[in-house]
């Protein structure tokens, strides 16, 4: 889960050369760019890698997951507030195993956390509890690429458009865990557990675009762990995306499109579909 939120792998292999965490989208009618985003950096991770820089400058509209701007408006985070709680008043350890809900009171009390404030909150609220802690704790403080590059466009008065609407977004948030409350959990203390090296290696394959590792990190752990979660975060978005992304691309205007990377990578990612539909994929130098 740590590994998926850097955000929140092959039917063809990319070139072993091709690194840069923005790649170029041409058919015979238009351009785009995909570029990979983390949504949390670390101050050492900074500035972002130029390639996105030079993708701005040549793009006339942004895209991103969502609205971000939307999503900060006082309505929708209340909305996000009350969906991650449960409305009958019910607890988070009625919807555990006992053994589950024992391993999450020690997970939370070696952070400085009380459990019983976890209580109160759907699996989805848990995991972006523990998320947020556990990036402050390694040091995640500074606003990601999406944030960094939405404000830049507010800026300069270029279009930005989310490529799912926000209740489509809250949706997909508020379904985490859902399906299976204790894997869910025992699948997101294993993952925060893991040595804090691990944030070096994502962050590093991001800067270099290293598809392999990035999908063998964020997309295949996340499918042999939690295949129902792959398939609403990841497999569903990209169909939906994608089939947006193709209309872009016979659009007249260049589009720069800014997404999690776990979602560019694989054999199901945006740019294998790119590459099997005959599309030329560069990775910018």
């Amino acid at each position: 889960m740590l590994q998926c939120a850097m955000a929140l792998l092959l039917l063809c292999a990319p070139p072993l050369w091709a690194q840069s965490p923005v790649w170029r989208i041409t058919n015979d009618s238009g351009v785009l760019y995909l570029g990979a985003t983390v949504h949390m950096l670390r101050p050492g991770d900074l500035p972002l890698p130029e390639v996105f820089d030079e993708a701005y400058a040549q793009s006339e509209v942004l895209l991103f997951e969502a609205d971000l701007g939307g999503l900060d408006q006082p309505e929708v985070q209340g909305q996000i507030a009350q969906g991650m709680v449960y409305g009958d008043g019910g607890k988070l350890s009625e919807h555990l195993a006992e053994s589950t809900w024992q391993r999450l009171e020690r997970y939370a009390a070696s952070r400085g956390l009380a459990p019983q404030m976890l209580q109160p909150l759907r699996p989805s609220g848990v995991f972006l509890t523990l998320l947020g802690i556990e990036m402050m704790r390694l040091g995640a403080t500074e606003e990601g690429v999406d944030m960094r590059l939405y404000r830049q466009a507010l800026e300069d008065g270029k279009p930005v458009i989310g490529l799912e609407t926000i209740q489509q977004h809250l949706e997909y948030l508020f379904s985490m865990g859902e399906e299976d409350p204790d894997l869910f959990m025992a699948q997101v203390i294993d993952e925060l557990e893991v040595d804090s090296t691990m944030l070096d290696t994502l962050i590093g394959a991001w800067r270099r675009g290293d598809e392999a590792v990035l999908y063998d990190e964020l997309v295949l752990q996340l499918k042999l762990d939690y295949e129902p979660l792959y398939r609403t975060l990841v497999l569903e978005r990209n169909r939906l995306w994608w089939s947006q992304i193709e209309v872009l691309l016979d659009s007249p205007q260049t589009e720069l499109v800014l997404v999690g990377a776990a979602h560019l990578v694989g054999p199901e990612g945006l740019l294998s579909r790119a590459r099997g539909l005959g599309f030329t994929v560069e990775a910018m130098q």
